[in-house]
């Protein structure tokens, strides 16, 4: 049971220090796409109609330019999310919803065992 959980903590640290050494070297090396300075979001949520879609190319152009129109939602990310994307937001979410039910039995019947392991001794 001691190296069951040593190997737990060293996996949970090898993990850690990946996601640490990733964040750091991609905080450093890659530069920001748009940070918002020239925005003024309360005029932006008040008159989206108004906003400056002129420098966008591809994809993005179309999106900016008729999202509007199309989905009647201001947030561009919430409109991919759920409307252009939905189906694949629901599969994911039936995906996370089944990986946590499998969880909660595999963590209940081992639950269980121990107690019914400990009554019989």
């Amino acid at each position: 049971m001691k190296a069951k959980r040593a190997a737990g903590l060293v996996a949970l640290v090898v993990i850690l220090v990946i996601g640490l050494y990733t964040a750091s070297y991609t905080y450093a090396n890659v530069p920001l796409t748009y940070d918002g300075s020239d925005v003024d979001v309360t005029r932006l949520y008040e008159e989206p109609g108004s906003y400056d879609v002129s420098d966008p190319d591809g994809i993005a152009d179309i999106i900016v330019k008729t999202d509007l129109e199309k989905t009647m939602s201001v947030n561009d990310v919430a409109s991919i999310v759920f409307d252009y994307r939905g189906y694949d937001t629901l599969g994911e979410s039936f995906i996370l919803l089944t990986a946590i039910a499998g969880s909660f039995v595999i963590l209940s019947k081992s639950a269980e065992k121990k107690s019914k392991g400990g009554d019989e001794k």
